[in-house]
């Protein structure tokens, strides 16, 4: 707890025979140097502070004062000791007006006054108390700290936002008084002593948290308190199941006949402000550079602009140039002259012909050799193209949309891209952000592929359990929203109730997501007198297996009380 530098360690001392004479001692002691003696494995102290004590004494040398007194007598305490003290009121109890210290080695490195530990153990806890006060006060999380009574002795200013309780009314009070006693995960850890992590919870009808809490323990190991942080899910929770009320009434799943982007699920700033730009570029004809991880939806995203433009009436063509071999890639985008590679008269039209009109979207345009890119930039610059093998000009008006995940700006540095296409092609540049980015716009998208599969499947559309949704929001996604995609079609494929629940996620999903439970009733199946033993047995057996061994949280899920699973388990001789 305490850092040595600031220990306050008296360092000037001298070690003087058993026999020295006490005027030999206050002499020392004048030049404000300490005095310790060793002697039967006793050590006695004298400090300058007492040179006029050591007059009143009619002993010659320190042998004779220290048979006749023991108030000089000083313990001895290992320095790391001290500094790892966690029990301050057992260490107070063995301090003495004067102690000495000892280093690893047993080597005495000075002493220390009671009075002197005193002050800066005091000081010591009121930095802790700052440096906590200023921690709960900075984190974004609703913290609060209970002691083992369940009074609130740390209320932060986002517990007093997310509940609207003033730090005034609720410190010092129970807890209990706030809120249902039974639906408290905070007292339920003071009562069963284990850490609770990433809990879906709900400590009112109308507030949902993802709860963190662990148990204080003092030296001994004896509970007395607990600290819980509580993240705000509600407006994710009120979204999804707003989002499941629109789907279940059958709104018209698109509207994209009169906006194409209402196809971008999501109302977050981060996609809106690809919305924005996409619009405003819509009706131009100018190239537009798509930039984004792999999943993001670039080419979904070119499409819309494409129909969103004046050429919606004319093709969409798209060429990878990460499939297409180098060495073809040429031929597929230009084209080639009759019988320049085969016996055909008439030649091939490349993409840039079909596209005509209409959109070319480029996509991986980084991995395009720096000899295709010099003749793409002719196109852009002339709106003319060369077939392979052939030598006529040929107009061609077709608009470029080019995608990469790459910034481009720092291939031009090492000469992997050519700088003419680069500006070329960078007249407005739309950055998509990540799905991890727009965590937000999450339960739309969801809600859009559940209709989507529900139809393709012909199944009706589930709902989802709370922690599912919790899990996809939390999930890093690197595939993005290819990823996303694949993993409610998989949701949809494997569920066969009215909600899909965490099990039918893809593993990696539920790996990352802890274990959860919901706050919702569940019917009272071991009270039916239909359900015999064995059934009973395994129904204990799952729901202590889904709540890791939480008897509350899987008396909850059987819908029954906690005493009433406690003497069922006692029945049953469940560990």
């Amino acid at each position: 707890m305490f850092i040595p530098e600031h220990f306050p360690l008296q360092i000037t001392i001298q070690t003087l025979p058993y026999d020295t004479k006490l005027t030999e001692v206050i002499a020392v002691l004048h030049t404000g140097t300490a005095v310790i003696v060793h002697y039967n494995h006793t050590f006695a102290l004298f400090t300058p502070d007492e040179v006029d004590l050591l007059h009143t004494f009619t002993a010659v040398n320190v042998e004779d004062l220290l048979q006749i007194t023991s108030f000089f007598h000083t313990p001895v305490h290992y320095i790391a000791q001290l500094l790892a003290q966690d029990d301050e009121q057992a260490l107070l109890h063995d301090l003495k007006r004067f102690n000495l210290c000892r280093d690893e080695n047993g080597v005495i490195i000075g002493y220390f006054s009671l009075h002197a530990y005193t002050v800066y153990a005091m000081k010591e806890r009121q930095k802790w108390h700052a440096y906590f006060t200023a921690l709960a006060d900075t984190v974004t999380d609703a913290v609060t700290v209970v002691d083992r009574d369940g009074a609130v002795i740390c209320w932060n200013p986002v517990s007093e936002e997310l509940y609207g309780l003033p730090r005034a009314d609720i410190i010092g009070k129970r807890i209990g008084e706030h809120f249902d006693v039974e639906t408290l995960m905070v007292l339920k850890m003071l009562d069963e002593g284990r850490l609770i992590r990433n809990t879906y919870h709900r400590p009112r009808p109308e507030t949902h948290v993802l709860i963190n809490a662990s148990p204080i323990k003092d030296a001994a190991g004896t509970i007395i308190g607990g600290i819980a942080t509580e993240q705000d899910i509600t407006q994710l929770v009120r979204l999804n199941e707003q989002l499941t009320t629109v789907e279940s009434v059958g709104l018209p799943f698109e509207t994209s006949q009169e906006d194409p982007f209402a196809l971008i699920k999501g109302k977050g700033p981060a996609i809106g402000k690809v919305i924005q730009w996409a619009k405003k570029v819509a009706p131009t004809e100018t190239p537009v550079l798509l930039i984004g991880e792999s999943g993001v939806g670039k080419e979904q995203l070119a499409q819309i602009i494409h129909q969103s433009s004046t050429r919606s009436m004319h093709p969409f063509v798209t060429v990878h140039c990460g499939v297409v071999p180098g060495g073809i890639l040429e031929t597929e985008l230009f084209g080639y002259q009759g019988g320049a590679f085969s016996g055909s008269e008439d030649g091939q039209p490349g993409k840039l012909e079909l596209a005509k009109e209409g959109t070319l979207f480029i996509n991986d345009i980084e991995k395009m050799s720096l000899e295709l890119q010099a003749k793409l930039y002719r196109y852009i610059s002339q709106q003319t193209l060369v077939r392979s093998g052939g030598n006529q000009p040929i107009n061609v008006r077709t608009r470029i949309i080019i995608a990469t995940t790459q910034d481009l700006a720092s291939k031009l540095a090492s000469h992997e891209f050519r700088a003419d296409l680069y500006y070329a092609l960078n007249v407005v540049s739309i950055r998509i952000p990540p799905l991890r980015e727009r965590v937000e716009d999450i339960p739309a998208m969801v809600h859009m592929y559940l209709k989507q599969f529900s139809l393709q499947y012909q199944k009706p559309a589930p709902t989802l359990a709370p922690e599912v949704m919790l899990a996809l929001s939390q999930y890093n996604w690197p595939g993005n929203i290819q990823e996303l995609k694949n993993a409610i079609e998989r949701s949809m494929i494997l569920n066969e109730e009215e909600m899909i629940m965490l099990d039918q996620l893809p593993l990696a999903i539920q790996e990352q997501q802890a274990s959860v439970f919901q706050d919702t009733e569940t019917p009272p199946m071991l009270l039916k007198e239909s359900v015999n033993v064995r059934d009973e047995i395994t129904l204990i057996e799952e729901a202590l297996a889904k709540t890791a061994g939480n008897k509350s949280a899987a008396a909850k899920l059987l819908g029954i009380s906690r005493g009433t699973l406690y003497n069922k388990m006692k029945e049953f001789e469940l560990a």
